[in-house]
């Protein structure tokens, strides 16, 4: 089976602070799942630089292949934290 060329597409699938972000990056990548952070140093030491009012400097990027099984895994997790 050949890849889609869009399926190979990065998307941000989350943006956070970086503890938020670090636990979603093991999460997504626990369900194997390939992940990938960017500005996560930036995001720590000068978040200002990197988004507007330094709100959610870091994210997390993805295949957009594996966009819905890494929404499902992100749902679970954030329901599992506010049960």
């Amino acid at each position: 089976m050949t890849a889609n060329k869009d399926d190979l597409d990065l998307i941000v699938i989350y943006s956070g602070n970086p503890i938020d972000s670090e636990m979603i990056k093991d999460i997504l990548t626990e369900n194997g799942i390939a992940v990938n952070i960017k500005n996560e140093l930036m995001g720590t030491i000068a978040p200002w630089h990197v988004s507007a009012g330094g709100i959610n400097p870091v994210d997390v990027v993805i295949f957009a292949k594996d966009k819905e099984q890494a929404l499902r895994v992100i749902n679970e997790f954030t329901n599992k934290l506010n049960s």
